[in-house]
């Protein structure tokens, strides 16, 4: 199956899954299990995507990352030259979407590649932590260049064979919820 079919079928999927009246539960559940890793407690500098609805709600994870004193990072995207860097979220109020709709920092802060640990967005998963993304490459172009510890969030469902291509990079933990 090529990437483009699995990325549609999946995505369709968690689509479906959005709405589930366990999803916040869930969401909750592999929080709490990011807070158990080592990776979590040793991270100072941590990146992490402001979530879309079908996604692994980080939003609550973002709150208690700026509670327990971490240093949260959200993409800032540069979608004319396709280059992606991290920039400081102070709080969750002066958010807003960017050329794409894709929320952002609006404010004037940090902008940086330099992070501890970074929580990787993804459609489609292997075992060995490659992934599929939504098609622009940017994570792994950010992944090729820069080394920091990974770990994706991923609902039992984001799982699948497939081959990776020269360039992807890998996860390098997967913590996956059971949703059923």
């Amino acid at each position: 199956m090529s990437k483009k079919i699995l990325r549609h079928s999946k995505l369709s999927t968690m689509n479906d899954f959005k709405t589930n009246e366990n999803k916040p539960s869930i969401d909750k559940e592999l929080a709490k299990r990011l807070y158990d890793t080592e990776e979590y407690k040793q991270a100072k500098r941590v990146g992490i995507v402001l979530s879309m609805e079908h996604e692994v709600d980080t939003y609550n994870i973002i709150t208690d990352m700026l509670r327990d004193n971490k240093h949260v990072f959200v993409p800032e995207t540069d979608y004319i030259n396709k280059t992606m860097h991290f920039k400081a979220l102070l709080n969750l109020d002066n958010i807003g979407p960017d050329d794409k709709g894709i929320n952002h920092v609006k404010d004037d802060t940090e902008i940086t590649d330099n992070l501890d640990l970074l929580i990787v967005p993804g459609v489609v998963f292997n075992q060995m932590g490659y992934r599929i993304g939504y098609g622009g490459g940017y994570f792994d172009k950010f992944l090729s260049r820069n080394k920091q510890q990974t770990i994706s969030l991923i609902y039992d469902f984001q799982l699948s064979n497939f081959e990776p291509e020269n360039h992807d990079q890998p996860v390098e933990k997967l913590i996956i919820a059971t949703t059923k």
